[in-house]
């Protein structure tokens, strides 16, 4: 299947905030259409944009690094990102800091 049938986007604009709401599976397929979908948010004059997840019925690792690297977009464009109807367990992949890796690095090799 391709991706524009895995991810849809559509965002509402008031003024200088905007609503995108993301429905489908996000992953590595999809993660191209969400940078676009940022990138169309911010044609207009932008002040804050609202991320609504509520309708994300999957959400990879690359999902979740695709929404980082969204709100770091954003932020260049000094964009305030908000997100909205996010579920507990995806709100507490988002908020953890990153594990150390488990296992040993390899040594060099001579």
């Amino acid at each position: 299947m391709q991706a524009h049938g895995l991810l849809h986007t559509r965002h509402l604009r008031f003024r200088t905030t905007v609503l995108l709401c993301i429905v489908g599976e996000l992953d590595i397929a999809t993660a191209p259409l969400l940078h676009h979908a940022a990138q169309t948010c911010l044609h207009a004059p932008t002040v804050l944009v609202c991320l609504d997840l509520t309708g994300v019925t999957f959400c990879d690792a690359t999902g979740m690094r695709a929404l980082q690297r969204l709100a770091d977009t954003l932020r260049q464009a000094q964009v305030t990102c908000r997100l909205t109807g996010i579920s507990p367990q995806r709100k507490r992949t988002l908020t953890q800091p990153a594990p150390s890796p488990t296992w040993t690095p390899p040594t060099r090799l001579r």
